[in-house]
């Protein structure tokens, strides 16, 4: 037997709970006969003993596969050496993934760099430099030009995940567009990660959200996994299934909360037309089951800066088209279950944050002088004031 044809060992929390494997066409988990409750893969994958079989790799282990780029040079490296399918795949990833899950005997790493590194690079050919080191440590979905790299925190000697992104020519000053996005979010009240943008606009910097404040991994699962969808249906379904979703999986305690930030995401994704926010792009975090919340919003940019006859990623109210205050009022009590006070207020906690960043953007905007990074900044105000 090939090494490619062996199980994959799959842990939780670095204890082995059980076993990937490939047969006669189909993937199968089966988790080991010692494996307790609370060591579960995924919230939709309670332990048991018989296997967990499907067509394609579950959604959770297939949500650690990178896509777009990542995925591209990845197999242009390592396609005539192994295969390259999904269990090919995060068989060759796995000993670079770390979280809540992670995969046969995973090596802790010992390169890393500071984050004036990236805040400050000395080098335009930073970002391909990073892919070079860290992109058999990364599994990140998304069709962006990404890599998780490992940041020394000097103040506290540790090493942290952080997501670096870039852009090229299709999607100019993506890394600007984004980080302007995230602002409006923050400044509205919505739980984000901490990010940078670096002194040259080329690199957006995220740090993982998965680490709490101990250091503990948290687990995380997006919506693909949560509806028990393959990532090429991640543009499949509505925000109404998605809050029906939430519901169902968050806990009691954070639900108010979580359809609170629910909707204002709603509302932000809509002002500032980003139709990339399908299922991958909202999920939950938890320590255990019963401490299940809905994780930070990430990955926010306005799509119609690049393609200007863009829609929402996922249907509102029966249409991909763009909503206004009316509708998105009408979602927040009919499917946020909110007072109409409520939304009102929340809407209008948007609002601000909208207009402030876009008075920002537009004091730039009347002293740049690069045509790329006016267009976009021109864009943005537009959508926001």
């Amino acid at each position: 037997m090939s090494v490619e044809d062996l199980p994959l060992r799959v842990k939780v929390k670095g204890q082995p709970v059980g076993f990937l494997s490939r047969e006669a066409g189909s993937y199968l988990f089966n988790y080991e006969p010692e494996a307790e409750s609370e060591q579960f893969v995924s919230l939709t994958m309670p332990v048991r003993r018989r296997s967990y079989e499907h067509p394609e790799l579950h959604p959770v282990f297939e949500m650690h596969l990178p896509e777009g780029y990542l995925l591209a040079v990845i197999k242009r490296h390592f396609a005539k050496l192994t295969s390259t399918d999904s269990l090919g795949l995060l068989r060759l990833l796995s000993p670079g993934i770390k979280g809540r899950i992670e995969y046969g005997d995973t090596q802790p790493s010992t390169e890393k760099l500071s984050l004036n590194d990236l805040l400050y690079p000395e080098s335009p050919q930073l970002f391909d430099e990073l892919v070079e080191r860290f992109a058999l440590r990364t599994a990140l979905s998304g069709v962006q030009p990404k890599v998780l790299a490992e940041i020394e925190n000097k103040a506290t000697l540790q090493l942290e995940g952080y997501i670096v992104k870039t852009w090229g020519d299709d999607y100019p000053q993506l890394a600007l567009n984004e980080y302007y996005c995230m602002q409006v979010l923050q400044i509205a009240g919505v739980e984000v990660p901490e990010f940078y943008l670096s002194d040259d606009d080329r690199l957006f910097i995220m740090k993982r959200f998965d680490l709490n404040e101990q250091a503990q991994v948290l687990g995380f699962e997006d919506l693909c996994v949560l509806q028990g969808k393959q990532r090429d249906d991640k543009y499949s379904g509505s925000y109404e299934q998605l809050a029906k979703t939430i519901k169902l999986f968050v806990s009691p305690q954070f639900k108010a909360s979580a359809l609170e930030q629910l909707f204002k995401m709603l509302v932000l994704n809509n002002r500032l037309q980003n139709g990339d926010a399908h299922l991958k792009n909202f999920g939950v975090l938890y320590q255990d089951q019963q401490s299940i919340r809905l994780a930070p919003a990430f990955d926010v940019v306005s799509t119609t800066a690049y393609i200007r006859e863009d829609v929402s990623a996922l249907t509102l109210m029966g249409s991909r088209k763009w909503w206004g205050k009316k509708h998105l009022l009408r979602f927040g009590v009919q499917v946020c279950d909110l007072s109409a006070s409520q939304a009102e207020k929340l809407y209008s906690e948007c609002e601000q944050a909208l207009q402030q960043v876009g008075k920002s953007i537009q004091k730039q905007l009347d002293n740049e002088g690069q045509p790329d990074k006016r267009k976009l900044l021109a864009h943005l105000a537009g959508l926001m004031l």
